[in-house]
């Protein structure tokens, strides 16, 4: 089966207004590669069986997305959008699934995240069963692997706040990855939610591969439209712009004392998001970095 591939070259500062740009398309698989990660990856170079050449030569200010649009008109319809805006330079390939599978599977390797978490791939084998909890993961074309440093903060975080029988909201869920940790690490139910349907594939595949399938409920949805009721934990790793639309409504659907753990938020957007959960009755209990990239954790009081 074919898809379209479409390659966004573009510098750092323009990142928020090409995702806004992308999501008003309904394009929310997303990958990005800059030079953090380029950085990573020549460090551990003896570690990854795969690199594309690309991902060794970008600039310092550069980042570069790969999104995958319906068909080639919509690809050349965003195109068009972005760089009538002067926002990057873009190209479209039309390219085989295989393709895409066998390239995650040359270089996405298992992943140890805090204390008690290991993401592992579907087709791997993982030897430290006994001291993790295991989270299989097949990505399929939806965002959230772990590598990412919005993923892993997130992770980190679920580890430190989720207490066991606590009821959890993944908004933004992508390939199920948060949800499915939160169950990993005690959580008694989760409610996953997007708008793609890409992403309710994968996290029903996801949910299946866990063994989860019984105590997860999937939804396709726009934030948090269509959620009812009210849970102990809400995790979003969307952006910054979102996130903040999202917070209007958290207090409809967190209980008192409830927390909030966000990411996919670049360090210039922190007192954005910081100021409306403020605003909006939320204590902020920490945040974290790592690279470019923030974690906010908050609570409703």
């Amino acid at each position: 089966m074919k898809y379209i591939e479409m390659q966004i070259d573009t510098k750092i500062e323009n990142r928020d207004k090409i995702l806004g740009i992308l999501y008003d398309e309904n394009l929310f698989e997303v990958e990005e590669i800059y030079r953090d990660l380029k950085d990573e990856l020549k460090q551990n170079e003896r570690d990854w069986d795969f690199f594309e050449g690309e991902n060794l030569s970008v600039e310092k200010d550069q980042l570069i997305f790969r999104v995958y649009p319906e068909n080639k008109n919509h690809g050349e319809k965003l195109k068009k959008l972005l760089e009538d805006e002067n926002l990057g330079s873009c190209k479209i390939l039309e390219k085989d699934d295989l393709d895409w599978k066998n390239a995650w599977k040359a270089y996405y390797k298992p992943l140890e995240i805090g204390k008690n978490l290991a993401i592992v791939p579907a087709w791997e084998e993982y030897e430290n069963k006994e001291n993790r909890k295991i989270i299989k993961i097949e990505p399929g074309m939806a965002f959230g692997t772990g590598t990412h440093e919005s993923t892993s903060l997130c992770l980190l975080m679920l580890e430190k706040y989720l207490r066991p029988k606590d009821t959890v909201f993944d908004i933004g869920c992508g390939s199920g990855i948060l949800a499915i940790a939160a169950i990993k690490l005690g959580a008694k139910s989760a409610l996953l939610v997007d708008i793609d349907e890409k992403c309710i594939r994968a996290s029903e595949e996801n949910a299946i591969l866990n063994q989860v399938e019984d105590i997860v409920s999937i939804k396709k949805g726009n934030l948090l439209d269509t959620v009812r009721g009210k849970c102990d934990i809400i995790i979003s790793n969307i952006i910054a712009e979102i996130i903040v639309d999202e917070i209007k409504d958290l207090k409809n659907h967190l209980e008192k004392g409830g927390i909030f753990i966000t990411s996919g938020i670049i360090k210039e957007k922190k007192n954005l998001v910081i100021d409306s959960l403020k605003n909006s009755g939320f204590d902020i209990l920490e945040s974290q970095g790592k690279n470019d990239w923030l974690v906010i954790v908050a609570k409703y009081v």
